[in-house]
């Protein structure tokens, strides 16, 4: 188990290191290609997504930054930026609840435009610290999900995650999440749930939360998850699809059929015979290989909902295909919030205003 550990670790270090290489960059890209495939819900638009993963992306504005005050001031001068999808309509209404070592994030944001009020409950993805490297990979344990009692399991990292979110206070009142939730005042009005890569697992489960304790009653729901790993068994994906149609509501998995993570931990061998994004070198293969191994024996993953797939865009200037550099330099392309956006055509994050 402490071997398996390290090899996944090693794999997500490096993974996620070329994700960062690509945050703040300013890469180019080829032509956008493929169509929009059948989701499970009806509903998707793509205008909305692009607001939602523009709210997601936001979420990664202060890294390293702890102090939520400074957080939600950097916010809110992006969500200013009429250019971006989200129109200069948003602004944060609680949080960022963020935890003591930054690693798990979540901010709430208020339309006030329109003819009634949105909301949208937007959730941080992968950052690069061990807290959250940990929480990526604690997938070989499973424990029962706390609010149902129908078999319901998820990732025991992604339980911790969960925990940690939930426990997380606005700035400015102090209270959580549930607090504040409890509080609005809302004959139904739209409540948005998403985040981006680990922030798009969080996101999903924070929905089967919303729907197990009742709030659907008092909202109307609609999920956009982005880049979003697995977090559950089959019992919990059967009694998030049950929930989100009692509750009227919709799900959108969002993916780049290129982007890697999308695959774990429910088609981990596809990453290999597909060659996602590109050639995968043998080291990469191996790793992967080991890890589907020891995950078909003792549990088995599966994703909410069919997804919904963007396209594909490719990166100009990775270099030769089938290198160990070239294929985490189109790892980390792929699954930048940027390509997101991207394929959303919508306008990517101005990470210098800040």
């Amino acid at each position: 188990m402490r071997i398996m550990n390290l090899l996944i670790r090693n794999f997500i270090l490096l993974l996620l290191a070329a994700v960062l290489a690509y945050h703040y960059s300013g890469c180019s890209e080829n032509t956008i290609t493929g169509s929009i495939g059948t989701p499970m819900f009806g509903g998707y638009d793509q205008n909305e997504a692009g607001v939602m993963m523009t709210l997601s992306a936001l979420c990664y504005v202060a890294e390293g930054n702890t102090n939520a005050l400074q957080i939600r001031d950097s916010i809110n001068l992006q969500l200013s930026d009429s250019n971006y999808a989200t129109g200069g309509n948003w602004k944060v209404c609680w949080g960022p609840g963020i935890s003591p070592t930054g690693s798990n994030l979540l901010y709430m944001a208020v339309d006030s435009t329109g003819d009634s009020l949105q909301y949208a409950i937007c959730v941080r993805g992968t950052v690069f610290n061990f807290a959250n490297i940990v929480e990526d990979i604690e997938v070989w344990d499973m424990e029962k999900w706390p609010y149902t009692s129908n078999g319901d399991s998820i990732a025991l990292g992604s339980l911790k995650g969960l925990d940690t979110l939930l426990a997380t206070s606005d700035p400015l009142t102090n209270q959580t999440l549930q607090s504040y939730l409890n509080i609005l005042n809302s004959p139904k009005q739209k409540m948005f749930i998403t985040g981006h890569s680990l922030g798009g697992a969080m996101a999903t489960l924070i929905t089967k939360w919303f729907m197990d304790i009742g709030l659907t009653s008092r909202f109307k729901l609609e999920t956009y998850t982005f880049a979003a790993p697995t977090v559950g068994n089959v019992t919990f994906v059967n009694s998030y699809h049950v929930s989100m149609i009692a509750a009227g509501g919709e799900s959108h998995r969002c993916v780049n059929s290129k982007d890697v993570v999308p695959y774990a931990w429910a088609g981990l061998l596809n990453i290999i015979s597909d060659n996602v994004p590109t050639t995968v070198p043998a080291l990469v293969a191996a790793t992967i290989q080991t890890a589907h191994d020891y995950l078909k024996d003792s549990i088995v993953y599966k994703h909410v909902e069919t997804k919904q797939s963007l396209g594909t865009l490719d990166p100009a200037n990775c270099g030769p295909i089938g290198e160990y550099d070239t294929y985490f330099c189109w790892v980390g392309f792929e699954h930048s919030s940027a390509t997101y956006l991207r394929l959303l055509h919508a306008d990517t994050i101005n990470w210098g205003r800040r």
